[in-house]
């Protein structure tokens, strides 16, 4: 499959800490170089190489006023001297500061939308543009589609060349996980190699029902396109919601308390909405189900810009 290079990968794996008995690492990618990094950068990789067989030159995607996908969308196509559009949802006012004032820097063009009008102007985007003589290419929210996918099946195949450089075997496998694409290609890589590894996501959105649903969905899509066979993959999706609050974006003291320490012991900057949430979900669930003598992987997918935009937050009155 094909891509352009735009990542800096492998992105390493570092000891953290034990918790537990269990030995906890973060594989960095929030590291993976392109304007403050993050997981996204692997899919773009797929999307945009797409995008330029197909002789696009306008990138078009759906995200919210802070979205990590829009921003790193918007460093890749500006990296690649295409025209970006993003469709922003209206649901907040967003302060210029974090991923909004990133995206003003890459000069992209902004559409807003109401949350429940997003496919009709979506529409109404990419007709406006044909119309204008660009030939514009859509990219779903969040990366989400096969080539996001597979770029999380690729993922996981360096996690395994990475742990027997290392000689560890990880038992488990932690990451924030939103549109649920990341998780899928982990799943995918997972299960074509029959790794043992557990692969939790825990969810910084969705409930449970509809997370391992779309995930599920994803997994089916991905594996007829590339002609692998199985039957179900309903005991390999570990999607937990028990670390969502009040929902997206929802930021309660135990994360914000979670963020310094980790910041403390190792210079590992997470942040409050997706590694925060999913960090703190981690710590927590290996302890409710009392996993011992463990090697834990977590994957930092990125966010720091989100630091900044819920700085006052951390202030300490």
């Amino acid at each position: 499959m094909k891509k352009i290079n735009l990542a800096k990968t492998p992105t390493p794996i570092q000891f953290y800490n034990s918790f537990e008995s269990n030995n906890i690492y973060i594989k960095r990618d929030d590291l993976t170089d392109l304007a403050l990094g993050g997981n996204k950068v692997r899919k773009l990789e797929y999307f945009l190489a797409d995008a330029e067989e197909k002789k696009a030159d306008c990138i078009v995607t759906y995200g919210s006023p802070q979205s990590n996908h829009c921003r790193l969308t918007a460093a890749a196509a500006s990296r690649q001297g295409v025209k970006t559009v993003l469709i922003l949802s209206k649901s907040d006012k967003p302060e210029f500061n974090g991923n909004y004032f990133l995206f003003d820097l890459f000069d992209v063009e902004v559409v807003w939308v109401d949350t429940d009008n997003v496919p009709q102007k979506i529409e109404e985007t990419l007709l406006d543009l044909k119309n204008k003589g660009y030939n514009p290419y859509f990219i779903q929210g969040g990366g989400h589609g096969n080539l996001g996918t597979h770029a999380y099946k690729v993922a996981f195949d360096e996690i395994i060349e990475q742990q027997s450089k290392k000689d560890i075997e990880f038992d488990y496998i932690f990451h924030a996980s939103g549109t649920g694409t990341t998780q899928a290609g982990l799943i995918a890589g997972k299960t074509i190699v029959n790794s043992k590894i557990k692969i939790v996501g825990i969810s910084v959105a969705r409930n449970s029902n509809r997370g391992k649903e779309v995930i599920h969905e994803s997994l089916k899509e991905y594996f007829n396109e590339f002609h692998y066979s199985i039957d179900s993959f309903n005991d390999q999706i570990i999607f937990n919601d028990s670390y969502i609050g009040d929902g997206y974006a929802h930021i309660y003291p135990e994360i914000i308390d979670n963020i310094k320490t980790v910041a403390k012991k190792s210079g590992v900057l997470l942040d409050p909405v997706y590694t925060g949430k999913a960090f703190y979900g981690m710590l927590s669930y290996i302890d409710l189900n009392k996993i011992k003598d463990s090697n834990v992987l977590f994957i930092h997918t990125g966010g720091t810009p989100l630091l900044f935009n819920y700085a006052n937050m951390f202030k300490e009155e």
